[in-house]
């Protein structure tokens, strides 16, 4: 125990700027109070809906998600890459967020309308063309909130960012409180609490960029550069998407909208013991940008974080899988007790890939992307196969196994990658 808790002191970035355990430990009890309201505003929504009503909930979800996931460009990475690494200018990027939010959601509206009915209810199975078409109101929202928020990240003022970010959760579960009140929960207003809590994380972060100044230095910020980066990380962060989607989407498919409401519960309740993780590599992707020349330095404190990282998800995890056969019930209802097994399956593919999302993460902020898109591709590789085979033979519970499994082996890959590329590195200076 005495070793353990000595672990949980991370030092300070290579230049001492910076108290690792203060910036992450803050990022945590921000996670920490998102998780809460969350916890609540998803209690209300899954006992007020039910499996069925929350299967759909979850499908009409998939298209402003997918719609960020393919569309967004990484645009997020590219300005925190820049930003923390003495580059950029935060005006320009405000003005290229607001041309490419406007532009691609207009594309995306023009593909809904022109679709038929039935072509949107293929791929969103029970979604109606109306609803798909507010659904994607979401899209923009996430652009500009995620966009606005990263130049905040960019400029390593951690405490401002994780302010900022907790006002899209407190906004989303005082709406569904509300909502939950005067009796009026449904998709569509559920559907609307997600649009208003990411329209005012957009508007609190124009806020605070409008004070923020241009890093000492600084070269003219290039739309190219910015694009060129953030090409490279949105590859990575598509196929991870999907790594994440895939098996509720082909739930959604194969087994129906109850399964995939229990389903997507277990996908949540499972994304909470990401927490530390989240704000481990909130921290060390902008610090690994700005110190990627102090490779020694570098190396130990990401080694550092991500043991540590690993360690505390690893009790949660345990932890967690005691506790899931009574608490998930009796929280969330007897409808969702197939809601337990999935998730105590998925449990060992978050705890290796909390480690690895630390490691990719510092990979991104030195710049070789190219490790990342090789992992997220070995890993949707191996949840594709999985699930195909799995998923009719198990069901949700074969879903779970084939994430965890693919999860566990590209963990593994991309650690070794890592190591191999810094062994080169430092054998170099």
């Amino acid at each position: 125990m005495k070793n353990f808790l000595a672990s949980l002191s991370l030092g300070r970035t290579p230049d001492s700027r910076l108290n690792l355990s203060a910036a992450i430990g803050s990022t945590i009890i921000r996670q920490i109070l998102a998780g809460a309201l969350y916890f609540v505003a998803i209690w209300i929504i899954t006992r007020r809906l039910g499996p069925h009503q929350n299967g759909v909930l979850a499908t009409v979800l998939l298209l402003p998600q997918t719609l960020y996931a393919f569309l967004n460009l990484g645009l997020a990475a590219s300005h925190v890459y820049h930003l923390s690494g003495g580059s950029g200018n935060p005006a320009d990027m405000r003005s290229t967020n607001w041309l490419l939010a406007s532009g691609l959601w207009a594309a995306a509206i023009v593909v809904l309308f022109l679709s038929s009915d039935q072509s949107i209810a293929r791929f969103l199975p029970g979604i109606e063309k109306q609803a798909a078409l507010y659904a994607s109101l979401l899209f923009p929202t996430m652009l500009l909130a995620a966009w606005s928020s990263a130049l905040i990240q960019g400029n390593r003022d951690y405490r401002a960012y994780n302010r900022i970010l907790l006002i899209q959760p407190c906004v989303f579960c005082v709406t569904i409180i509300g909502l939950r009140a005067i009796d009026s929960l449904s998709v569509i207003s559920v559907l609307t609490c997600y649009i208003a809590s990411q329209l005012s994380l957009w508007l609190s972060s124009e806020a605070k960029i409008r004070s923020c100044r241009a890093p000492v230095g600084h070269k003219r910020h290039k739309f190219l550069d910015a694009i060129r980066y953030g090409l490279r990380a949105h590859v990575s962060n598509v196929i991870t998407f999907l790594n994440y989607r895939l098996a509720l989407y082909l739930v959604s498919l194969m087994l129906g909208a109850a399964a995939t409401g229990k389903y997507a519960l277990s996908i949540q309740l499972a994304e909470v013991m990401w927490l530390i993780s989240s704000a481990a590599s909130t921290v060390v992707f902008p610090e690994s940008a700005a110190h990627s020349k102090a490779l020694a330095e570098l190396q130990k404190m990401v080694g550092k974080i991500a043991r540590t990282v690993f360690q505390i998800t690893l009790a949660g995890a345990l932890v967690a899988a005691a506790l899931a056969p009574v608490v998930i019930p009796w929280v969330f209802g007897n409808d969702y007790q197939g809601s337990v097994v999935p998730f105590v399956i998925l449990l060992p593919g978050i705890v290796v890939w909390s480690y690895m999302s630390v490691i990719s993460n510092s990979l991104a902020g030195m710049g070789y992307q190219k490790i990342n898109i090789q992992s997220a591709l070995l890993c949707l590789s191996v949840n594709l196969a999985g699930n195909l085979l799995a998923i009719p033979r198990l069901g949700v519970n074969g879903a779970a196994l084939a994430s965890t499994v693919a999860f566990s082996i590209t963990a593994l890959y991309t650690v070794v990658s890592y190591r191999k590329i810094m062994i080169e590195k430092l054998g170099e200076s």
